[in-house]
């Protein structure tokens, strides 16, 4: 087992490295190259830290995404036989990640009980925070932080959130710069509201799984009557307006359903006699 002095200080060192060199070291490791700065063992626990593991995870992605920036094309080389010799290097990347993985979600879970744990007015700060995209508090990552609120721990207190982000999202956006125009003003709040969308949707897979475990049938949201409610609270004269014609017509409806079933019970009573 690797010194924990030495893992420590080799946790520090990458920790310094630009994104593109940290890449490049995690890549070289995982196809079994070694570093003459630390040796392999402390390299592998380096890496797959609880400090490093984010970021480890983020370059084995971004590599994979890079295949072929890793594996260029050779001299008279096909690119069927590029792919053939990138397929094995992609299967050591992705079995890399699995064991990484793991660590993320461990401490994914562990931040959901802290979170869990915030008052009301401390979880919507940190949650707002984190829909706008604001710094995540060290040393929590951006992944860590993510996976946490998309757990079913708080995942839906999350998603009571949204709904009010989506009916007054002027109450969680930041202030205006002065002298902002209407358009402006309209863009950023539409703005606001497609990534409060984005992030309902993962809630919502949360919210289910949740249901789920406790044996209930996962129910599906109601678009329409979530827009109703919407249009309801920026247009409520119109949406009474429409409201008392909608019933107007049912009540005439009714009326002349009733008058026709009445008509049918005349004539089959006069055919009758």
């Amino acid at each position: 087992m690797a010194d924990a002095q030495q893992v420590a200080a080799e946790v520090q060192r990458l920790s310094q490295m630009s994104d593109e060199a940290f890449m490049d070291t995690v890549v070289a490791y995982v196809m079994g190259g070694t570093d003459k700065r630390a040796p392999r063992d402390v390299q592998g626990e380096a890496l797959g830290s609880p400090q490093l593991s984010p970021r480890t995870l983020d370059a084995l992605e971004t590599a994979m995404r890079r295949a072929k920036a890793f594996n260029p094309l050779q001299e008279g080389e096909s690119k069927r036989e590029q792919q053939a010799r990138i397929a094995p290097w992609r299967t050591r990347i992705k079995a890399a990640m699995g064991p990484i993985q793991d660590v993320v979600d461990d401490l994914a879970h562990e931040h959901a009980k802290e979170l869990a744990a915030l008052s009301d007015n401390a979880f919507t700060d940190r949650w707002t925070a984190f829909v706008l995209g604001e710094p995540v508090p060290e040393p929590t990552s951006p992944r860590v932080e993510a996976l946490a609120f998309r757990s079913h721990k708080v995942a839906g207190r999350a998603a009571d959130i949204c709904r009010l982000m989506l009916e007054e999202p002027a109450r969680f956006m930041p202030e205006p710069a002065p002298g902002e125009s209407r358009n402006a003003r309209e863009h950023r709040i539409e703005g606001f509201r497609l990534r409060v969308v984005a992030e309902a949707r993962f809630l919502r897979y949360a919210v289910q799984y949740a249901e789920a475990r406790q044996g209930r049938m996962p129910s599906e949201p109601n678009h329409r009557l979530q827009a109703l409610k919407l249009l309801g609270k920026a247009h409520p004269q119109e949406m009474l307006e429409l409201l008392r014609q909608v019933r107007g017509e049912d009540r005439a409806a009714s009326k002349a359903a009733r008058r026709d079933r009445r008509d049918v019970r005349r004539a089959a009573r006069s055919g009758a006699r």
